[in-house]
């Protein structure tokens, strides 16, 4: 009793310390200066090579650039297609003009802030056409290419714009009277008393205003590089020098030297086998204080169609999709789509819709072949960019661009300004930008799915073959739900049981009974608060829900029965957490490179658009060595537990930074940290799920679920395509979302079909109208009741018609027309599947509307 009423005594005093760090804290963060120490010193680079060719050469490419420009070609030695750097007429574009035109001979091209506003550089415009490159041939055969691209990175020649009568004489007496020629056909005489019969005298005044006091020669504007390079040959022979210049160029009015930005920035080029292998260094990149570079495209040029060639470009959205050349669709905005969703450390006020590409890679077939791009290094900072002929050239295009440093809008007291202002990360990255270039002999996107699929199954941390015998099916039970009830007529929080561990069992069974195999089961909302779980800081099992005891029967029945039972747990946010739950906002959360802390809230489904007002249902980012750990306590609860699975509902799905200004955590480091945590669960056992399945995750993961199979319907697209689903069939299950839950669950049953997926679903026990009141509209057809009868007979025919597919590989697919589809397996069975409301009939194929059909191969 006596130690219980000293701490009692200690509470108050912990709280205050805590409170007073927390203020401490606080206005550190505020009265901080932001400082911008991504800048890094740039320099002007200078061509000094000869122009010859340099090549790379191996059995299957050949390597060739033009040292002149840096552009290059790539032959496939087995075909004999050359793919281009750059298209080969681009001069004769008959839409592009001006820097647009010259946009097509660029192989960089990067946007950087001037104050607020995004401004635009191709490394043509600001670099080759200038000669501020160098390229090195490395020890090791590969190429290196260093740009210093900026609108004055031009090459400075040691001539002055003006010299006096008394000097230029001086200088050209010292010259033989051959060079003396030469000399004066570079300089213009303007004398004080005749300056009134030149046209341009106001403007020789504004630049050289002591002309009004003294004869100058002037350098004539129409100059060429050339040129310019003879007049300081000329000039250094007389004994013109650096001091001499500075000296001249004293006569100047205004600044002495052109200023603007300048960004320096390498490209490496190598051959591996039969793959091109581009890397930019981040380290390699710079940038000042006053440009802050955000964005770089590479190659955004190659491999381009123009508007006489036939085929197709592949985009990552959904598991694919294609964009035919020349489609016309000039209406439609390009496509952008982000690599791995979206990065919850930077800030958004609306969502409308949300690109979640999963695996990154994106590629052009042509008649005569065709080319996949795997983005390899520092994938978590792109997105893939498309367009068709048409809008600002000729040509249909694909390429990869890259974010450099991340930054958000500061707003300014709006009393004083209604001004926004950028705050950066502190420092540009230290990753390396890879992106490997695969040739293919030939084309079409099986084809390309097909290579992907062995560059996947070459990592060496595949885990190998490990699809299930049959098609697999998820089931996802919610177990507790977070809900406000009137209780003693005050409303309070309350965690209401929607599937108790013993309902949960009883659904299990009614799935075996039914005939249902390869069952997967997931709990959802079993710990720590339901389905808005509170931190990991440790595990408690919800007594609403049967308790530990409740769980451990639950755990036993499923093994008996042979049904892999997971729990669902969340590690990256933190709902109805406080530092009682062990977690402390100012410290425990990740902030943004405004060094907020990153405060989310729901989207309204009207204006989507954050609800501000909807205070109580907040929820933050939790730093990232915060959420590893809380992953770390989650896979130990459940080992511990002697559980098959662990299903993260978070990690190998969002990818989230924290930019705290003292302790940066990227992208690509939480991707690092995400694949220890599922490579720690498998160590431990575990069989994990993850969702959606951002590629770097796949190595790790049993099961996928909650696939988004075709992706946003962007009207530039012309269809969507199971490349992904092709590439990783028979390695690993995968899932499409739940069928139940979806707006017409027959159009997922047959998307399903087509991709070769398993089916998902999404139930609870208890009546929906349990859901009133609450934030989980989502699960508004999860009553399980009314679908159990229609669900197992589903599966049942849907296993049944499959069975034998699922581990083998799909060898082709094909659109019929734009209502049917056919997927085709190694062993010859055809998977038919029609999406219009008629019968489809070719032959002896009749695939009935809005249903599928499994025609046999093999004999069987």
């Amino acid at each position: 009793m006596r130690k219980k009423s000293i701490l009692r005594r200690l509470i108050p005093w912990i709280i205050a310390i805590v409170l007073i760090a927390g203020a401490a804290f606080v206005l550190n963060k505020i009265y901080t200066s932001p400082g911008k120490s991504f800048a890094r010193d740039t320099k002007i680079i200078y061509f000094e090579g000869d122009g010859k060719p340099l090549t790379m050469e191996n059995d299957q490419l050949l390597f060739e650039m033009d040292g002149a420009t840096s552009l290059f070609k790539v032959t496939n030695k087995a075909t004999g297609k050359v793919w281009f750097s750059n298209p080969e007429n681009r001069e004769n574009d008959k839409i592009a003009r001006g820097t647009t035109l010259e946009y097509l001979s660029s192989t960089l091209n990067v946007s950087y802030y001037d104050d607020i506003n995004k401004t635009e550089m191709n490394n043509f415009t600001g670099s080759i056409k200038n000669q501020s490159f160098e390229i090195l041939q490395e020890e090791d055969g590969s190429i290196r290419v260093n740009y210093s691209l900026g609108k004055n990175a031009g090459k400075r020649y040691i001539i002055p714009n003006a010299m006096t009568r008394e000097r230029y004489d001086t200088f050209l007496k010292a010259m033989s009277k051959k060079d003396q020629g030469k000399f004066k056909n570079h300089y213009t005489l303007y004398e004080t008393k005749k300056l009134d019969s030149k046209k341009n005298k106001d403007e020789i005044i504004a630049l050289y205003p002591s002309v009004l006091e003294q004869d100058l020669y002037i350098l004539k504007s129409d100059r060429k590089d050339e040129q310019k390079k003879q007049a300081e040959d000329l000039l250094q022979k007389a004994g013109y020098t650096e001091e001499d210049y500075l000296l001249d160029q004293e006569l100047m009015a205004g600044e002495k030297e052109s200023s603007g930005p300048v960004f320096n920035i390498s490209v490496l080029y190598r051959l591996e086998g039969k793959d091109l292998v581009v890397s930019v260094p981040y380290s390699d990149i710079t940038c000042s204080s006053d440009y802050p570079l955000v964005f770089v495209d590479v190659l955004p040029m190659f491999g381009a169609a123009g508007t006489d060639q036939e085929g197709f470009t592949l985009v990552p959205e959904g598991g694919g999709a294609i964009i035919r050349y020349n489609n016309g669709r000039l209406s439609q905005s390009s496509y952008y789509a982000n690599m791995y969703g979206w990065d919850y450390g930077t800030k958004r006020d609306s969502v409308t819709s949300e690109t979640e590409n999963a695996f990154p890679v994106f590629g052009m077939s042509h008649e005569d072949g065709s080319f996949i791009c795997i983005m390899e290094g520092a994938d978590s900072y792109g997105g893939v960019c498309a367009d068709i002929s048409g809008r600002l050239n000729e040509y249909n295009t694909v390429f990869g661009r890259y974010n450099i440093l991340h930054s958000d809008n500061v707003e300014v007291d709006e009393k004083k300004s209604a001004r926004l202002f950028l705050m950066y990360e502190k420092q540009i990255p230290d990753d390396t930008l890879v992106q490997r270039y695969r040739f293919l002999d030939g084309n079409g996107y099986v084809n390309m799915a097909e290579t992907y699929g062995e560059y996947l199954r070459a990592k060496p941390e595949m885990r190998g073959e490990c699809a299930s015998e049959e098609m697999p099916v998820n089931v996802e039970l919610v177990g507790a739900i977070n809900k406000v009830e009137v209780k003693l007529g005050l409303p309070m929080e309350a965690i209401v049981p929607t599937t108790t561990f013993e309902q949960a069992e009883s659904i299990m069974n009614d799935f075996l009974d039914g005939g249902v195999k390869d069952l997967n089961l997931r709990m959802t909302g079993w710990c720590n608060g339901g389905a808005m779980q509170r931190v990991l800081t440790s595990i408690h099992v919800e007594g609403c829900l049967g308790g530990e005891n409740g769980m451990k029967k639950l755990i036993a029945s499923a093994a008996a029965k042979g049904v892999d039972l997971y729990f669902d747990g969340i590690s990256c946010f933190a709902y109805h957490s406080n530092i009682l739950n062990g977690f402390n906002t100012l410290s425990d959360s990740a902030r943004a490179t405004t060094r907020n802390v990153i405060k989310l809230y729901p989207y309204d489904i009207v204006t989507y658009r954050q609800s501000t007002w909807m205070d109580k249902y907040t929820y933050y980012l939790v730093k990232p060595s915060y959420a590893k750990q809380c992953a770390e306590n989650l896979i130990n609860g459940l080992k511990d537990r002697g559980v098959a699975g662990v299903a993260f509902r978070d990690i190998g799905n969002l990818l989230s930074a924290d930019y705290q200004d003292s302790n940066t955590v990227t992208r690509e480091q939480v991707k690092v940290m995400d694949t220890q945590t599922l490579e720690d669960a498998v160590s431990a056992g575990l069989k994990v799920i993850i969702k959606e399945g951002n590629a770097y995750s796949i190595p790790y993961a049993d099961l996928i679920t909650d696939m988004n199979l075709t992706g946003n319907a962007y009207a530039l697209l012309d269809y969507s395509i199971p490349f992904y689903q092709i590439a990783i069939h028979g390695l690993k299950d995968y899932t499409g979302e739940a069928l139940n839950l979806a707006g017409d669950p027959q159009t997922l049953l047959l998307e399903s079909a087509e991709y070769g997926a398993g089916l998902n679903f999404t139930f609870m026990e208890k009546d929906t109208r349990v859901l009133k009141d609450t934030m989980f509209s989502c699960y508004t057809s999860s009553h399980y009741e009314p679908w159990k009868e229609e669900v197992i007979a589903m599966i049942t025919r849907y296993q049944k018609e499959m069975s034998g597919l699922n581990r083998q590989a799909i060898i082709g697919h094909e659109r019929l027309n734009e209502d049917v589809a056919v997927t085709t397996y190694a062993d010859g069975t055809q998977v038919y599947v029609n999406y219009s409301t008629r019968d489809y009939r070719a032959g002896s194929v009749k695939v009935p509307a809005r249903d599928y059909l499994v025609k046999r191969g093999g004999g069987q």
